[in-house]
């Protein structure tokens, strides 16, 4: 089964991790925010620490988050014009522009498949956040769905 001409925006792909990361961290971010401006009500230098921590921690450490996982190889993979190609060793990947080599992504390195209604996530094993994004639009058979699915489970078991 083969799926042509697949290209995702860079602009997708980073709203996507940036649910993924705000889901898994959200918690952590928000918390020193809401000790700061629940101990501004008792001394006003705590709401100039928590605008501190809003306007410059907070972006410097999105900006970390960007470059750790947004310029990988993988995301790259995403966002590049390829034709994908499901085989019994895993998904090979070839792509539009000569300077990026094809490549086969084993199914031993996708942990899981999440569907919805825009894309089709393959989340790599590579390090956390990494996925392989399709658009939901570019497959029109639903058995290739199937076929993803069971080449991750084959490779589990």
């Amino acid at each position: 089964m083969k799926l042509e001409g697949i290209k995702v925006s860079s602009s997708e792909y980073l709203g996507r991790l940036s649910a993924q990361f705000f889901a898994a961290n959200g918690v952590w971010l928000a918390l020193p925010l809401l000790v700061g401006f629940v101990l501004a009500f008792q001394d006003i230098r705590w709401l100039i620490v928590t605008l501190m921590l809003l306007f410059v921690a907070l972006p410097m450490l999105l900006s970390l988050c960007y470059i750790n996982y947004a310029l990988s190889m993988e995301a790259r993979w995403s966002l590049m014009e390829k034709d994908i190609t499901l085989e019994t060793a895993g998904l090979l990947l070839q792509f539009a522009d000569e300077r990026m080599h094809d490549r086969l992504i084993a199914w031993r390195e996708v942990s899981r498949v999440v569907v919805d209604n825009d894309y089709v996530m393959l989340m790599l094993k590579v390090r956390r956040f990494t996925f392989l994004l399709i658009p939901r639009s570019s497959i029109a058979d639903p058995s290739i769905i199937v076929a993803l699915r069971q080449g991750v489970a084959d490779s589990v078991e």
